[in-house]
């Protein structure tokens, strides 16, 4: 690593999640940055009704919120899954005779007609593979838009942007050898490239930076901790919840593991509660090996969640968390009021 005085320039070493950490610093590409605007607008209109109550825990709270409108916003999208989930529980019996059929038969032309029988099963009865699919593919370019919302607050609500601003002009008066001095061990400890003459490098500097940091940063600075004190006291009222901060990465230390930790289990919940509607735990489902493929990714998504969480914001991972409860109850609920919809029509029909 290098420490450039002449430019005020600070690199550390760069690692894989630290690179991903920094796509904060980018900003959202052109299919991105839309979803990423009308998201943070919404976000920040609950923000300022929230803040208007309280400051404390705003960021959370706000979260909390937000993902409850989302998840009620693409409920007609989380209805259309179920049916189609049902309707391929109810051609399993089908699926699995055609399976059987051709089992042991490994050559390409059994495999295409296995295929298109299989096929047509799926289209006489209105079924599509891809059915359940699509309320994730959709989810997939929000969940890129809430990376740069939650990890840059400030560009996206307006009272979190102020603060910031009032933090970087402290910062920015402070004289450049003090604040280098005071920065440079921060920033390699953090592995960041961070120019400390820049303003706007500084601004975004101020959302990756720990209590412990701030601590060691306003001991340095002398007399302008008097200035900065009073805005980092707004600043982790409004992004601490629970004692974590919304805009930073959790960790592995306490409070900061229980963000990835429950991100993890609510993704074990969720999963569970969609194989069990999904027709996996019947005995055709047992046999079927898209449904067995159900089961293993029970186990192996909230590892993964649980992984990625540690190292992403501790928002989105607040926001997984809310949003796999909501859709493990709404997979229950929509299931059955779905299942007992077709119940009465069997029998209105005999």
């Amino acid at each position: 690593m290098t420490l450039c005085r002449k430019n005020f320039l600070i690199e550390g070493d760069f690692d894989l999640f630290t690179s991903f950490a920094l796509l904060a610093v980018r900003t959202p590409g052109m299919i991105v940055g839309p979803i990423a605007a009308l998201l943070g607008t919404v976000y920040n209109a609950l923000f300022n009704f929230i803040y208007s109550i309280s400051p404390v825990n705003a960021l959370g709270i706000a979260i909390i919120l937000f993902t409850v409108i989302v998840k009620l916003i693409f409920t007609p999208l989380i209805v259309k899954q179920q049916k189609s989930t049902i309707a391929m529980q109810k051609i399993q019996p089908e699926l699995l005779k055609i399976r059987k059929k051709y089992e042991g038969k490994k050559d390409m032309e059994s495999q295409q007609r296995m295929s298109l029988e299989m096929q047509k099963i799926q289209k006489d009865n209105n079924v599509s593979m891809l059915g359940g699919c699509l309320p994730l593919l959709i989810q997939l370019p929000i969940l890129y838009a809430l990376f740069y919302i939650f990890q840059q607050a400030y560009v996206y609500v307006d009272v979190v942007g102020q603060n910031y601003d009032a933090i970087t002009n402290v910062i920015m008066n402070i004289p450049v050898d003090t604040r280098l001095s005071a920065l440079s061990d921060i920033i390699i400890q953090h592995k960041l490239t961070v120019d400390v003459a820049q303003a706007a490098d500084i601004k975004n500097l101020i959302s990756q930076l720990t209590v412990a940091d701030w601590n060691t940063f306003t001991a340095a600075i002398g007399s302008f901790a008097d200035q900065i004190s009073p805005l980092l006291t707004v600043k982790n009222e409004m992004e601490y919840f629970l004692g974590v901060s919304m805009v930073t990465r959790p960790g592995l230390s306490f409070p900061g593991i229980i963000i990835p930790v429950a991100a993890g289990a609510t993704t074990f919940i969720q999963t569970y509660a969609l194989t069990r509607n999904s027709g996996a735990q019947s005995p055709a489902g047992q046999q079927d090996p898209t449904m067995q493929s159900m089961k293993i990714m029970n186990y192996m998504m909230p590892i993964m969640m649980g992984v990625m969480t540690i190292n992403l914001p501790a928002g989105l991972g607040v926001y997984w968390t809310v949003s796999n409860l909501l859709q493990a109850g709404q997979t229950v609920l929509i299931t059955k009021a779905l299942k007992r919809h077709d119940k009465k029509l069997e029998e209105a029909g005999k």
